[in-house]
């Protein structure tokens, strides 16, 4: 179950990230484009992240069973 939970929140991390990528892009001032690249950068490595929580050995994940 607890795997699920993290699969929700890759995806959803993904989804915030291309929301925030079509934030930049429609941004007209410097604010809104930095800001929306730099929580699309977040969001991505957040995922990279939990991603490589999910794939990790289990020897080196302790809460996995």
């Amino acid at each position: 179950m607890q795997e699920l939970s993290r699969i929700g929140t890759v995806v959803l991390l993904g989804l915030f990230g291309v929301v925030a990528l079509s934030v930049a892009a429609r941004g007209h001032g410097d604010l809104t484009y930095w800001g929306g690249l730099g929580f699309f950068v977040f969001c991505i490595l957040l995922a990279f992240y939990g991603i490589a929580r999910l794939t990790a050995h289990p020897a080196k994940n302790p809460d996995r069973h």
